[in-house]
């Protein structure tokens, strides 16, 4: 954080630039100065029927530049239900700020509305700041018995009357924002208003838009009543307008297109200007990682106006808060800059569609630079769907929803097809928000401390104590190499941090004897993190049900299609041989299908890879340079080009391995059948040596075999991987219920190939479908956009 003093070219009048330390300023900096982490969730739906799966895929951005994180690869994910209680929650890794992860909605899940929270260890620092992620989704579990609650919804309204920057001032001319809610918290769209002074007589009148805002002028007199007459549910009703305080100061702000910049306002009445006409205020530009300050003056009138070019404003949310001489906050007026935003590419899509038995959508973007980070992740949904009601996109959930107290009704509307009227829109909404999330009462007293780190992965504690050697081996995990580790005589602890364990791996870890043979390890170990911790938070996100929702009774036709499961098994047996001839049939090697025979014939993994060719050496060794212990090397005695490894490359069920040491007495009991491929056609030059694909029968348990040579220590805390999205079976993709909760197809990581292109496939549904996009090009590029295909 740098203090920046505004230093501007503008029409000056009663605007002042202080050249001194400003203790405001830098109480400001010591609160900004710990960098926040923004996180975005992109769900597939927003409604769900029990069967179905949520998909979503996780972005974490640094707030102040608006780029993917590095910092962290530990996310937390929470299902909560209506009480704020856990119902369900996974760990995450995050790679780059990106992450993707699912939930199943099971049978356990009740109809109603749940919440989805996302957070890492970082954003524990700042519980009163809305970095992390919370949204709403609901629930129809067709097995549920539905009553029609719409009855139960109470239809009186809630009335917000927000003047502008938090004060009605009489005897001045107000602009006053008003903001009308039913009991969801939905904006009542529509509503004509008029505003009613003492005498009943009508001022003004005002229509809300489908947000149910909008904003009047009103200049009050001092102990006049003024009333909001509405017809509302064929009543006529009135709200009365808190009365206007006496003496005060407001800020006032509007664009000037003719100066391409903003106006401000410093405004008060006659008894103001008698008390405060000679006083300075100074006033602070914001946003959230930034400061600038200035003085404002009356200088001798009740209004005093300042003009500041746009090339000066910060762009997305500008908070300019007006402090007293005292340095008391007294008055607070949001401002969003769209100029110099990276998210405007709704020219810079174009779609090319192929309908066949499946559908080919290729997207093409001509401004992505390849060598710069892509993420895009798509929803496929039916075009009628009733399921994708998500108050957020990625824009307005990094550039708009951080800054406000509260949650934002459609919040991506201002960040779609953006005209002059959706600005002229969201400044109104910025009107209806009053002050920011921002409180000056803790950026003066309570600046945020770092107690909670960044997270990279798993750290765990070894404890040798009772142990009685020193010369430790690890062995391999998916995503870790096995290491030997030597303990200084005196050493009683070892820590090991940046592991990344999977699903229900476990750690192993065995002790080498003085005759460098193994045996169990007898350490004693301890894991950070070992469980989610919770992260309560006071932020209260929108809701995504409305009140026909509640009305909906008739579910019997909300059930996916019935799965035959007999009618499977009975195939099975058949299907297994011409499994295996398919699989020859299309390998560029050859596939040993693996039954009694074979199993006697070779004991391990080594024995039979041995017999193909390759020359296998399974006794321990320490590399004298890397200090690497292994206990499995292979090496063919042919390459394909005197340029490549002799090495070959081995998959075990599609995993690439980093270490080889797994193989090391690799039983084959539970193998299902083995594709060797000498010529590593297929994977370049790295593959010269050849290409080895292991397949293992999930029915069967796996396996360390001829003896267990370590300890095995269960992780209390492992990341999740993510699973192939899984997309319900239904009765028909012509039923009412398919086209407006059904689903397409959930696409988490579209790639971006070289030429720019995204390349789908999608199932042909013969019907219209939507292409719900989101994500990140070119490393901050911003992309959300709803893409039409008609069939």
């Amino acid at each position: 954080m740098r203090h920046t003093i505004l230093i501007l070219s503008v029409l000056v009048f009663g605007f002042a630039y202080t050249q001194e330390s400003s203790e405001i300023v830098d109480a400001y900096e010591d609160y900004a100065d710990l960098s926040r982490e923004q996180i975005y969730l992109h769900l597939n739906k927003s409604t769900y029927i029990t069967g179905e799966m949520m998909g979503f895929s996780a972005y974490v951005f640094l707030k102040d530049i608006k780029e993917l994180s590095t910092n962290t690869s530990n996310l937390y994910c929470q299902i909560l239900d209506e009480n704020d209680i856990v119902k369900s929650e996974k760990f995450l890794m995050v790679n780059q700020g990106l992450s993707r992860g699912d939930f199943m909605i099971d049978s356990t899940f009740s109809s109603g509305e749940y919440k989805l929270k996302a957070y890492t260890n970082w954003s524990r620092n700042f519980s009163h700041e809305h970095n992390y992620f919370l949204e709403t989704f609901s629930v129809i579990n067709p097995d549920d018995k539905l009553d029609d609650k719409s009855e139960s919804i109470s239809k009186d309204l809630d009335i917000q009357v927000l003047p502008e920057s938090g004060h009605l001032l009489s005897e001045t001319l107000n602009v006053v924002g008003v903001i009308v809610k039913n009991q969801l918290g939905l904006g009542i769209s529509n509503l004509d208003l008029n505003i009613l002074n003492t005498n009943g007589d009508i001022l003004s009148s005002v229509k809300l838009n489908q947000f149910g805002m909008g904003k009047f002028l009103l200049n009050p007199s001092k102990g006049d009543v003024y009333k909001i007459e509405y017809l509302y549910d064929d009543k006529t009703l009135t709200y009365t307008i808190p009365k206007a305080e006496d003496l005060g100061v407001i800020l006032s702000l509007k664009e000037t297109k003719a100066q391409n910049g903003i106006a401000l306002a410093l405004k008060t009445n006659d008894k103001g200007l008698e008390l405060f006409g000679n006083r300075n205020y100074k006033l602070v530009i914001h946003n959230g990682s930034n400061a600038s300050e200035a003085t404002m003056s009356f200088n001798g009138s009740k209004e005093s106006v300042t003009t500041i070019d746009s090339k000066y404003l910060y762009p997305g949310v500008n908070i300019f808060t007006l402090f007293d001489d005292q340095d008391r906050p007294i008055a607070e007026r949001l401002y969003f800059h769209y100029n110099g935003l990276p998210f405007d590419l709704k020219s810079e899509i174009n779609t090319t569609v192929t309908i066949n038995d499946s559908i080919d959508v290729k997207l093409s973007i001509p401004s992505v630079d390849i060598q710069k980070l892509q993420n895009l992740s798509v929803s496929v949904l039916p075009t009628e769907t009733k399921s994708y009601e998500h108050h957020q996109n990625i824009i307005s959930a990094i550039y708009l929803q951080p800054y406000l107290k509260s949650a934002v009704e459609q919040a991506s509307y201002y960040f779609t097809d953006i005209s002059d009227k959706k600005k002229y829109e969201l400044d109104n909404l910025l009107l209806t928000q009053g002050w920011s999330a921002y409180d000056w009462t803790k950026i003066f007293n309570s600046p945020p401390e770092p107690i909670y780190d960044f997270e990279v992965g798993v750290n765990y504690i070894i404890n040798v104590n009772n142990s009685k050697s020193k010369n430790l081996l690890i062995y391999p995990n998916v995503n870790s190499k096995s290491e030997l580790l030597t303990l200084d005589e005196n050493q009683k602890s070892f820590e090991k941090r940046g592991f990344f364990p999977l699903d229900d791996e476990k750690l192993r870890i065995g002790e080498i004897n003085s005759n460098s043979g193994l045996r169990p390890s007898n350490v004693v170990l301890q894991f950070s993190p070992s469980k989610i911790e919770t992260f309560d938070t006071k932020y209260k996100p929108q809701s995504v049900l409305t009140a026909n929702q509640y009305a909906i009774n008739d579910v019997g036709d909300f059930k996916f299609g019935d799965i035959e499961v007999l009618d499977e098994v009975k195939l099975l047996v058949k299907k297994e041989y011409t499994r295996i001839e398919k699989l020859k049939n299309r390998s560029l090697g050859t596939i040993t299908d693996f039954g009694e025979a074979e199993r006697r014939n070779y004991r391990t993994f080594g024995q039979f890879i041995s017999a193909r060719g390759f020359n296998v050496d399974e006794t321990p060794q320490v590399d004298p340079i890397t200090n690497e212990y292994s206990t499995f090397r292979i090496f063919a005695y042919v390459r394909s080009s005197v340029n490549a490894s002799n090495e070959p490359i081995i998959y075990l069920d599609d995993t690439f391995l980093v270490d080889l040491n797994i193989l090391n007495n690799f039983s084959l009991k539970t193998v299902d059948y083995i594709e060797v491929n000498k010529g590593g056609i297929g994977e370049g030059l790295k593959g010269g040596a050849g290409v080895i694909r292991i397949y293992t029968d999930p029915n069967k348990r796996f396996e360390f075999e001829p003896q267990k040579v370590f300890t095995e220590y269960k992780i209390p805390l492992t990341f999740e991987a993510p699973k192939r999205f899984y997309i319900p079976k239904y009765k028909s993709t012509e039923s009412k219920f398919f086209r407006e909760y059904g689903t397409i197809d959930w696409l988490p990581n579209a790639n971006v190939d070289a030429n720019g292109d995204i390349s789908l496939k999608v199932l042909n549904t013969n019907s219209n479908m939507t292409l719900f996009i989101e994500g990140v090009v070119n490393d901050n590029v911003l992309v959300s956009k709803q893409i039409k295909i008609n069939y």
